[in-house]
C-alpha cells in the first residue's frame, strides 16, 4: 500500500536528522537538466530496428538487438551523442543536494550529478568501477557511485543484455558495496522505475539473508492508475523488498515534494551565532547559564544545533551540548551537535570564511544571535556574528536575536525591532528576546517561536 505523503516526510525527514540517507537516482532524475530518458534513449534505435519503442518492455535487450545489427561500437557512439553534453543543469538534483544524502548511487551516464556538487565546492569521489572502489572515503567527500558507468569511459558502461548478464561477475565488489550500503544507510529512490533486476536482487537477496528484518528505503513513483498491474507491484515493493512507495500523479511534484522535506529537516536545525573576548565575570556567566538552559530546550524538542566555534561562547555552548547528549546516551553525537569551524588565513581567508558561513547557514532553518562584537583595532573589521546575521536575512531564515547589552546582538535586536514587519513571527516576541528576560522564560519563549515557524515559515 502506498505511503501518505505526510507519514513520508515525518519519516523521512526523523531519519535523516538521525541516520545516514542515502539517494539512487534514475534517468528520470536528470531529465529537466536536458538528458534523455530509457525510452527517449533508445527510441532512434528502436525505429532502425522497426520496433515500436512502446511495445520494448527491456531497454538492454533492445540496446543487444542494435549491437548485434549494427555493432557495439555504433550503439556507444550513438549513446555517446545523446547523454555526452556538459553544462546542464538540473534543479531537481540541486534540490536534493540540500537534503543532506551521505552517498549517491545512479544509473546514469550523464555528469549531471558531479557538476552539480562541483558548482557548491564540495568534494565528491567519482565511482564507477571495482577500481575506483579504493578512492571511496565516507567521512570527508560525498562518494557518487555510477552503477551502469560513466560517459567518461563510454566502452565500458553497462548498456546491453550481454553487460547486464555479466554484471555480477565484472562489477562484484561495487555490488557488495552496494549492498553493504543498503543495510546501513535509508534509500530515497528518485527517477527509478525499478525495471531491471540489479537493485531488487540486491534487496531480496539482504532480506533472505537477514530474515526480513532489513531497514526501509523509500521511492517516488508517478502513479500509473491505467495499469491494473502496477497496485501489485507497488504493494510487492513494500512486502518483499522494503521499499515504501509515495506515489505522484506528476513529475513536475516530485521537485515540490523535495523542497518541502528539505525545509522540514532543515527547519530542525538551529544555527547559533555568538562570540565575545572581554573577561567579563557578568557575560562569562550569562554565557555559561544561558548555554546549558538553551541547548536542554532544544534537545528536549528534538532540535539540532550548529555551532561555528565562536570565541568563548562557543566553547561553552558545545560544551554543555556535549554534557546533554553523553547524559542522555546519545551516542551519534555529530548528528545532534554539527561544529563548523570557520577559520582560514592568508589573503583569501575573509572569503573562504564567508563562503564556509553561507553553506552552513543554508542547511538550518533558524538562526539565534547572542553577544558579538568588532575587532576595536579594525575599523573596517565586521564582526562574525554580524556577517552571520546578514548571511541568514539574505537566505530568509529565521531570525531570534537575543539582546545583550554592549554587543552586536544587541545590534541586531534594535535593527529586527525596528523591522519588525519584516519578521512578523518575532511581532508578539521581540520585547523579551533580551538577557533580562528570566531564562527559563527566554528558553520557552525561543522554542515556541521555533515550533511556530516550522510549520509555517516557507
Amino acid at each position: 500500500m502506498p505511503i501518505e505523503r505526510e507519514l513520508f516526510y515525518k519519516q523521512f525527514t526523523l531519519l535523516a536528522l538521525n541516520g545516514r540517507i542515502s539517494l539512487f537516482l534514475g534517468a528520470g532524475g536528470s531529465r529537466d537538466a536536458g538528458y534523455p530518458s530509457w525510452k527517449e534513449l533508445f527510441t532512434p534505435l528502436a525505429d532502425e530496428l522497426e520496433i515500436n519503442i512502446d511495445d520494448v518492455n527491456d531497454y538492454y535487450k533492445l540496446a543487444q538487438y542494435y549491437a548485434n545489427n549494427f555493432g557495439t561500437a555504433e550503439l556507444r557512439k550513438r549513446i555517446n551523442e545523446s547523454i555526452n553534453k556538459s553544462n546542464f543543469h538540473s534543479t531537481l538534483i540541486n534540490d536534493l543536494i540540500n537534503i543532506g544524502f551521505t552517498n549517491t548511487w545512479t544509473t546514469n551516464f550523464d555528469n549531471t550529478i558531479e557538476n552539480a556538487y562541483l558548482k557548491r565546492e564540495i568534494l565528491i569521489n567519482k565511482v564507477f568501477s571495482d577500481y575506483d572502489l579504493s578512492n571511496v572515503d565516507l567521512n570527508n567527500r560525498i562518494n557518487i557511485f555510477k552503477l551502469n558507468g560513466d560517459i567518461t569511459n563510454i566502452e565500458n558502461i553497462v548498456a546491453t543484455q550481454d553487460d547486464y548478464e555479466k554484471y555480477a561477475e565484472t562489477h562484484k565488489l561495487l555490488l557488495t558495496f552496494f549492498k553493504r550500503e543498503l543495510i546501513s544507510s535509508t534509500f530515497l529512490f528518485i527517477g527509478y522505475s525499478f525495471t531491471d533486476y540489479v537493485v531488487l536482487d540486491c534487496l531480496s537477496e539482504i532480506a533472505r539473508y537477514l530474515d526480513g528484518s532489513t531497514n526501509f528505503h523509500y521511492a517516488i513513483l508517478k502513479d500509473r492508475p491505467n495499469d491494473k498491474t502496477f497496485k501489485y507491484f507497488v504493494d510487492d515493493l513494500e512486502r518483499r523488498y522494503h521499499v515504501r512507495v509515495l506515489l505522484v500523479r506528476s513529475y513536475p511534484t516530485i521537485p515540490k515534494i523535495i523542497n518541502e522535506l528539505k525545509r522540514r529537516i532543515q527547519a530542525k536545525r538551529v544555527f547559533i551565532s555568538g562570540s565575545f573576548s572581554e573577561h567579563s565575570v557578568n557575560i562569562e556567566n550569562y554565557s555559561h547559564t544561558f548555554s546549558d538552559a538553551l541547548c536542554t530546550g532544544l534537545y528536549k524538542h528534538d532540535y539540532r544545533i550548529v555551532n561555528g566555534i565562536g570565541r568563548r561562547f562557543g566553547t561553552h555552548l558545545i560544551g554543555y551540548a556535549t554534557k546533554y547528549l553523553a547524559e542522555h546516551g546519545i551516542l551519534s553525537t555529530e548528528k545532534y551537535l554539527i561544529i563548523k569551524p570557520f577559520v582560514g588565513t592568508g589573503p583569501k581567508s575573509k572569503e573562504k570564511k564567508k563562503m564556509l558561513r553561507r553553506q552552513v547557514i543554508s542547511q538550518c532553518g533558524a538562526a539565534i544571535f547572542l553577544f558579538g562584537e568588532q575587532d576595536k583595532n579594525s575599523l573596517n573589521s565586521l564582526s562574525g556574528v554580524l556577517e552571520e546575521f546578514n548571511i541568514a536575512n539574505d537566505q530568509n531564515k529565521i531570525i531570534i536575536p537575543i539582546a545583550y547589552p554592549g554587543t552586536i546582538s544587541e545590534k541586531i535586536w534594535y535593527d529586527v525591532k525596528n523591522n519588525i514587519t519584516k519578521y512578523p513571527y518575532l511581532e508578539k516576541e521581540i520585547n523579551f528576546l533580551q538577557s533580562t528576560t528570566p531564562l527559563n522564560e527566554l528558553i520557552n519563549i525561543i522554542v515556541h517561536i521555533l515550533n511556530a515557524t516550522s510549520k509555517t515559515h516557507h
